[in-house]
């Protein structure tokens, strides 16, 4: 109904209504935004949608490894195996869907996280392909990640909307591939104790790195936090520099080899792999039979699993990042830049905060959990790109999706009395009407775009209503359907 009335308006009003407005990338449609719709618009602003059409995309990948191997092998697909109609949010969405489908699998299999842990489950067997699919799933969705991009400049199909649907496709990934990697590993995301027994002598109640950090439940929350944490700061650089930097040793490039090469490690040598101290074990025999060898490292044998190294390596590498770029920030744009930090910090405290009070909770309901904490990264890292884009102020106080788990955590605090079964069922429902209410929010604000820009979001062959370019695409030998043509259909 919508687009019936804007195609009468455009046909009444024609161009004298109408705001010239610049393309999008490569000229390859030329836009106009309708004064009177720029005011209908929920989300977007008439000055947000004024200044939508002109933005430009600045970013830089430092990595060596995506420069040398990366980048050509996305340039080589693009070129000869993408056909030239397929959009480049189609290729986005279809690389988050093979993670979709790994998680999916995996899900089925290990619904608690930790059903690949034999002394856990002994009768239990999880079978090693799904951590196959998971590596191959992880590489996959780099290489169309990485091809989207390329094939948006190919076509001249390039716009803020991709950027947009490409990081908010990236923002779930995170989620996925770190539920993936726990149970890749066989973690247990809690008390071993509480499962097994006051008594129970498990390589879990030794492992030094699991005692500094408060048991394996605060491991999964780094391996959850710390991905989502890197990813929001970068956006929040973004959002003050105006341009992306991603270091030499960034997640999408090194992050997800590094991911995709421990699930492929768990299919070939099992997922008890990690579980076991064999790495850092190898290490410590050669230190200690040296003769400058120290007592203390000797004390480590058999208390650092090979899952331990992978966790303190991906806090050391998160901390480097996050550091070095709210320097960076502070230093060009002052202490106030980290007042739009403050959403994501919550985010991460209010979590945490919850897991200790409660050490069963990812026990219980490890996938409500996850899903809730996605949920709520997506919302602010999404809208932190979108204000980004628009040139716009985030608004702190309006991530109102994160009040319920403040209260939470208050009410914890304060020592109300609650039972399990109460605290899981208030976050069911949170979780289900968190997501009910982004599906809702990114659905109109991908329309909104859409309109805006003259583009449909998944097709560049079609020619939009709001278009006026009457020619082929770009980079194509398909013509394009005019609104001439709509009309006679």
């Amino acid at each position: 109904m919508l687009l019936e009335v804007q195609r009468r308006r455009m046909k009444n009003n024609n161009s004298s209504s109408a705001t010239s407005v610049s393309s999008v990338s490569d000229s390859s449609r030329c836009l106009v935004v309708d004064d009177d719709n720029a005011n209908a618009y929920y989300y977007l602003t008439p000055n947000a949608a004024k200044k939508l059409p002109n933005y430009r995309y600045q970013g830089e990948d430092l990595s060596p490894i995506y420069k040398h191997v990366l980048s050509p092998l996305a340039s080589w697909c693009v070129d000869n195996l993408t056909p030239t109609w397929m959009a480049p949010n189609a290729i986005t969405l279809l690389g988050l869907l093979w993670m979709a489908l790994s998680y999916s699998v995996i899900w089925f299999w290990c619904p608690g996280l930790c059903e690949a842990n034999t002394e856990l489950n002994a009768a239990y067997t999880v079978p090693g392909a799904i951590f196959l699919l998971n590596g191959c799933a992880m590489l996959i969705y780099q290489t169309l990640d990485n091809m989207d991009g390329k094939q948006a400049r190919k076509t001249g199909s390039s716009s803020p909307l991709g950027l947009l649907f490409d990081h908010g496709c990236d923002a779930v990934n995170i989620l996925l591939y770190s539920a993936n990697w726990i149970a890749a590993m066989a973690m247990i995301p809690g008390n071993v104790r509480t499962i097994l027994g006051e008594d129970s002598d498990n390589v879990q109640t030794r492992s030094i790195v699991s005692d500094i950090f408060g048991g394996d439940a605060m491991l999964a929350c780094i391996l959850i936090l710390g991905p989502m944490t890197a990813f929001y700061v970068s956006t929040w650089e973004q959002y003050h520099t105006g341009k992306l930097v991603l270091p030499p040793i960034n997640g999408p490039a090194e992050g997800l080899l590094i991911g995709a090469s421990l699930s492929i490690i768990s299919f070939v040598f099992g997922p008890m792999f990690w579980q076991n101290t064999s790495l850092a074990d190898a290490v410590i025999v050669k230190l200690t039979t040296n003769p400058g060898g120290q007592s203390f490292i000797a004390t480590l044998e058999g208390r650092v699993r090979n899952m331990d190294l992978i966790v303190l390596t991906s806090v050391v590498l998160v901390a480097h990042e996050v550091i070095l770029k709210a320097l960076d920030v502070m230093r060009k744009y002052g202490v106030q830049a980290l007042r739009t930090l403050i959403p994501n910090a919550i985010l991460c405290i209010s979590t945490i905060m919850i897991v200790l009070l409660d050490s069963t909770i990812f026990i219980r309901i490890p996938r409500i959990m996850m899903h809730l904490i996605c949920g709520l990264f997506v919302e602010q890292t999404i809208q932190l790109m979108l204000d980004h884009i628009l040139e716009q102020n985030f608004e702190v106080k309006e991530r109102l999706c994160l009040v319920p788990q403040v209260l939470l955590v208050a009410g914890m605090l304060s020592g109300v009395a609650y039972s399990n079964e109460a605290l899981d069922a208030f976050l069911l429902v949170y979780t289900t009407g968190l997501w009910v209410y982004l599906a809702f929010k990114i659905r109109i604000q991908v329309y909104e775009i859409c309109d805006v820009l003259g583009i449909y979001c998944f097709d560049i062959v079609t020619c939009h209503p709001k278009s006026t370019k009457e020619e082929d695409i770009l980079g194509t030998t398909i013509p394009a359907i005019g609104n001439e043509d709509r009309k006679r259909k």
